[in-house]
């Protein structure tokens, strides 16, 4: 399932690279991209939609207070 979402609080493309990255290593997470320019993030993954979301905003919290992800 292919998911996207709004992400609010990046500063530059370089943290929206690392919180990509983050999120797409997270367990049960296929891929994760960031388009910097659009503030859109799109993931791929096999859970549920609320599984997804609790995993992607759980990342961006501890990727930085800042950083909030909108469905």
């Amino acid at each position: 399932m292919k998911i996207k979402y709004e992400v609010i609080g990046l500063d530059c493309p370089n943290c929206a690279s690392k919180l990509a990255s983050m999120i797409a290593k997270s367990e049960g997470i296929d891929s994760a991209k960031i388009n910097f320019l659009t503030e859109k993030l799109t993931v791929e993954s096999n859970l549920s939609e609320d599984e997804i979301y609790k995993t992607v905003t759980q990342a961006a919290k501890s990727f930085s207070a800042s950083v909030k992800i909108k469905k």
